[in-house]
């Protein structure tokens, strides 16, 4: 290599254009500041093996071999994209001497195989001349040493000089994987912010694709180029995955969730994943994936929950007779949806009230909560509510209650003992018949008082003259034995009797609080909610996602950083949709998560179908095919996709997706890589031996 070609190789604004000798595609000849027409040649795109739809071209008006002396004006390198072909001024005279010489063929022409096909050299060289439109992505430029790319085009000239060449192979992979030192700088920033010591290794999603044909610009002779990104793109953000069922959008999400993961491992940092999986696609193993799933993967790093028994499967639904608080909101969340067809004011009280605990040194409201929560356990178990094991009841027995309802026994004509039982925890039968017994005898003291014309207190409180019975504490009694202070019926428990699958008596602690801890040391958990009710997955997704948007903001409003946190939602238009409102868990989560740390990937059949704010507000996109204008007109408004409207509407290959990142100014066109089960094992492994 001579000194001069060592000067030029060194330059990076020479080395976009590739080996510029053979790369040579054609010339600028017309442009704006948002397209340029190229005049090329079919003997120059022979020679490149072709020039793709949606392919990059670069225009630089510099010799390469004479650096030193380029002017300033001409120190740059424009980013193109094709997007169709342009016409000529001769194209009318050309299409006519095309359709005149095909006319004049005789049969045995038909198959001529003269490399000019009978026409003579000055003429075909002619007919090889065309035109592409080129949309400008941006400027490439030095700036203090280092090179950038700007989104845009400062100047043009009206006697362009512009030459065009087609990046291949390691030109071609500097373009698209560059960022510009300022984003790179930012992209660090971030990544400490999330626990990094250092920007994170880049993820290499897949390689460059142009057209779903890709005999010659992927074929044997031609170098795959991969296409990188940042994991750091990724936390405290939003990703849409767009694209019709079986084009790679699960396949997608699992070479995100590996990535994310494998960031995380490299750098000792713990960041928390959780897959909204609706298919089951994520938790189980399938053909797809060689026989192999993320939970296969990851082992002991993933935890999976579902919402029927299922061996190698958490509990995703709670017990209600131990977390009777989360119990009776979800009881009182389902019977807001629900057409229930009881009612009745003591049914309204009772999905109106709270069983969270109050503090305890407030003995008279912590005492009354303990009886609430104790008829609500009898409540559940008259409607059949599967208890735990052993499970006993916490009943009031203390020496005012017993010595009143002792009075009222002794008081009766003739007199009557009332059992009264021996030990505060009774089984849950004996736990009703107590309660029972204590609401007769209050509606009977009651009756008496109003008969002798006495305040109607019933069974006094500690404090003197106050009722032991208070209006909530009656209607949950009401609601045990299934009638009204007037001995009228009505449903009582059995308006909450549709709602035990809800309930597992098998799970002894608060599900949502064992998945905050899962995902707070950095594990990946995996809601699989292909199995059980549809409106349980939904209550509990919801409830699920609600408490960590909650714990989340908390964290951070007491001056903490909250843990890094990735959501996966499959099936995302059923959650945030277009006329949702936005104060709801699920558009807020992913309207104002990014703000707590808490990244959003979203995937869809049907971007027009998610709220317009969300889709604004997504910085991450991988869009594979879409089959319909609704659908390419709404996400045709956002960033350069237009430009691949035909593309994502025809090309329904696997994994062929157009990526555009926060990393990246422009659309990417990629065929994303393949999760690889056995490949990523031995990765965890290698890293773990480390």
């Amino acid at each position: 290599m001579g000194i001069t070609d060592k000067i030029m190789s060194d330059n990076p604004l020479v080395q976009l254009l590739g080996d510029y000798r053979t790369s040579h595609v054609g010339y600028v000849y017309s442009m704006n500041f948002t397209e340029a027409c190229v005049l090329t040649n079919d003997a120059w795109k022979e020679r490149v093996l072709g020039i793709p739809h949606n392919s990059f071209l670069v225009a630089a008006a510099f010799d390469p071999e004479k650096m030193s002396e380029v002017h300033k004006l001409d120190q740059e390198v424009i980013l193109l994209r094709v997007i169709g072909p342009s016409p000529l001024p001769s194209d009318n005279d050309l299409l006519r001497t095309r359709v005149e010489h095909n006319q004049r063929r005789t049969e045995e022409e038909i198959f001529n195989q003269d490399i000019h096909d009978g026409l003579d050299p000055i003429t075909h060289s002619e007919l090889q001349y065309g035109a592409l439109k080129c949309r400008i992505l941006g400027t490439f430029y030095i700036s203090n040493g280092n090179l950038r790319l700007g989104s845009d085009l400062e100047n043009y000239t009206c006697s362009t000089r512009l030459r065009v060449f087609k990046p291949r192979s390691e030109a071609l992979s500097a373009i698209v994987n560059h960022i510009n030192p300022e984003v790179r700088n930012k992209a660090l920033e971030e990544a400490k912010k999330s626990g990094f010591t250092q920007l994170p290794t880049v993820i290499e999603i897949g390689t460059v694709r142009y057209t779903s044909t890709d005999r010659l610009h992927r074929g044997e002779d031609e170098p795959l180029v991969p296409v990188t990104i940042q994991p750091s793109d990724f936390l405290a953000r939003r990703t849409a995955i767009l694209g019709m069922t079986r084009t790679g959008k699960s396949n997608t999400v699992k070479t995100t969730v590996a990535a994310v993961s494998f960031a995380a491992l490299n750098d000792g940092i713990k960041i928390g994943q959780i897959i909204f999986d609706i298919n089951g696609e994520y938790a189980n193993a399938n053909h797809q994936d060689d026989g192999s799933s993320i939970a296969d993967v990851f082992g002991s790093q993933c935890i999976r929950y579902r919402a029927i028994d299922t061996d190698g499967f958490e509990d995703l639904r709670t017990n209600f007779y131990l977390e009777t608080n989360q119990g009776l909101y979800l009881i009182q969340d389902l019977y807001r949806k629900d057409t229930s067809p009881f009612s009745g004011q003591d049914l309204d009280n009772f999905m109106s009230s709270s069983l969270e605990e109050p503090d305890q040194s407030n003995h008279s409201e912590y005492n009354r909560w303990k009886v609430r929560n104790a008829i609500f356990q009898c409540i559940l178990h008259k409607a059949q509510y599967t208890e735990p094991d052993n499970f006993k009841v916490e009943i009031p027995l203390s020496k005012n209650i017993i010595e009143q309802i002792k009075k009222f026994g002794e008081n009766q004509t003739p007199s009557i003992e009332i059992p009264i039982p021996t030990s505060k925890k009774v089984s849950l039968e004996d736990a009703c018949a107590w309660f029972e017994t204590i609401r007769r005898i209050d509606l009977s003291i009651k009756e008496e008082q109003r008969s002798n014309n006495q305040p109607s207190i019933g069974i006094e409180s500690s404090t003197k003259g106050k009722p032991w019975v208070d209006p909530t504490i009656e209607s949950y009694l009401n609601m045990l034995v299934r009638e009204n202070t007037r001995g009228q019926g009505f449903g009582g428990y059995r308006a909450i009797v549709n709602y035990r699958p809800y309930h597992s008596s098998r799970r002894v602690g608060d599900v949502v609080e064992e998945i905050l801890k899962y995902l707070s040391i950095g594990k990946i958990v995996i809601l699989d909610l292909s199995a059980g009710p549809v409106s349980v997955r939904s209550v509990l997704s919801k409830r699920i996602a609600e408490q960590i948007f909650i714990r989340s903001f908390n964290i951070m409003n007491e001056g903490k950083v909250p843990p890094n946190m990735v959501i996966y939602v499959e099936e995302a238009h059923n959650l945030i949709g277009k006329k949702d409102d936005l104060s709801d868990t699920w558009p807020r989560l992913a309207k104002e998560g990014a703000k707590a740390k808490i990244a959003f990937v979203y995937a869809t059949q049907e971007p027009s179908s998610i709220h317009p704010n969300i889709l604004a507000n997504t910085e991450n996109w991988f869009v594979t095919h879409l089959n319909n204008e609704d659908e390419l007109r709404a996400l045709g408004k956002f960033y350069d996709f237009n430009d691949f409207h035909d593309s994502l509407k025809s090309a329904q290959d696997v994994g062929f997706a157009r990526i555009k990142t926060l990393s990246s100014p422009f659309v990417i066109p990629t065929q994303i890589r393949r999760f690889t089960p056995q490949e990523l094992k031995e990765k965890i492994k290698n890293i773990k031996n480390i």
